[in-house]
């Protein structure tokens, strides 16, 4: 058995068995780096800092990377990343994990700025749409084959993923807002927090948020971008006014605000918003997929199972403290907050967010 304490981040990293874990996890996978790391909280913070490497690795290349250039690009980031490190003489004064840790801080510049070197020129004009978002550890979700995929942020929003989209975010939000950057179509079924607003970046638009449900369709290739409302208020801007107004202090940005069942059109040839009614029904629901369920004095442990397939999601919970735990319940149209409100309301549970999986908290059933 291979010792993981001695490895660095780059040993974890480039770890065929982790980073199976952090791309295309198995039950097994799951189990033993979940239990490896209950044994090891001293080694978390490597961890976290190995799976980012993975995730934004990973996210350059999508279905064409290999094992083998995962090693050699993640062996060159931490290359640039110590070169850039070396030149800060306050490095030595820190502790060992710290320097990785400060490293890391650039790795999302540095990692960009080498992949730009290297493959954007055949592309340009789409690396110039690609909104940034200043954040030291970033995480990229794709969808590149399923219907539908779920993804899971660490203030317990869950974001819808569309067919050829993907979403970047950090791993734990800090700061006065909650940042994401959205390429392509996703729905959005936001936490509220009237302190820290959620913020989402596509190429032409800004949308903020303190706590609501919409739909956002930004396609590279369409000729508009919409933004759809469900629940809640929603804000939206020209991402050109946004981003002026935002370096002048108590400006006033230019845009609308939205209401249930109100949609924004944003007309990409005349740099126009357009308001109006939500023309598409559909815009509305959380998946095009069919979510139906129906459980019939169940064992909860099954429904939760069923739960991780239907939503492709991982759920974390003591099997033993829950196997005689039963619930009867039919599902239609709800969403997976709801599903989960439920499942917990029954059984006397709560559950929380944590390292992108759903992390259950019981008493138990007698």
């Amino acid at each position: 058995m291979i010792n993981y304490r001695t490895h660095s981040v780059e040993e974890l990293a480039t770890d065929e068995m982790f980073r199976r874990w952090v791309i295309d996890p198995t039950p097994e996978l799951h189990c033993f780096w979940s239990q490896w790391i209950r044994e090891n909280p001293d080694r978390l913070q490597t961890v976290n800092l190995a799976k980012e490497l993975v995730t934004s690795v990973q996210g350059m290349y999508s279905d064409q990377l290999t094992s083998e250039m995962m090693r050699q690009e993640i062996s060159e980031i931490v290359r640039l990343a110590a070169e850039r490190r070396d030149t800060n003489t306050w490095r030595i004064y820190l502790p060992a994990i710290w320097r990785v840790a400060a490293a890391f801080v650039l790795i999302s510049g540095l990692s960009l700025a080498y992949y730009n070197a290297r493959h954007l020129p055949k592309n340009v004009e789409t690396a110039q749409k690609m909104p940034a978002i200043p954040a030291p550890l970033m995480q990229v979700s794709s969808n590149n084959d399923r219907e539908v995929m779920t993804v899971l942020l660490s203030d317990n929003t869950v974001v819808t993923l569309s067919k050829g989209s993907s979403i970047t975010y950090p791993a734990v939000f800090n700061g006065s807002e909650r940042r994401v950057s959205l390429r392509g179509e996703a729905f959005f079924d936001v936490s509220r927090n009237e302190q820290q607003p959620f913020v989402v970046y596509t190429g032409e638009t800004v949308t903020r948020v303190l706590g609501t449900s919409f739909r956002i369709k930004a396609f590279d290739q369409d000729k508009t971008e919409l933004i759809a409302v469900k629940t809640g208020k929603v804000s939206v801007f020209a991402k050109k006014e946004y981003e002026k107004a935002s370096t002048k202090p108590d400006a006033k940005i230019p845009g609308v605000i939205l209401t249930p069942n109100q949609q924004v059109v944003y007309i990409r040839k005349e740099s126009r918003l357009e308001r109006g009614a939500v023309s598409q029904r559909a815009m509305l629901v959380e998946s095009i997929a069919d979510r139906a369920q129906l459980f019939d004095d169940k064992p909860v442990t099954d429904v939760l199972v069923s739960l991780e397939k239907l939503y492709g999601i991982a759920i974390r919970y003591d099997k033993e403290l829950l196997s005689k735990c039963r619930i009867n319940a039919q599902f239609d149209d709800e969403n997976l907050k709801q599903r989960m409100n439920a499942i917990c309301q029954a059984i006397g549970a709560s559950y929380d967010i944590v390292d992108g999986q759903l992390v259950i908290t019981a008493r138990g059933c007698n």
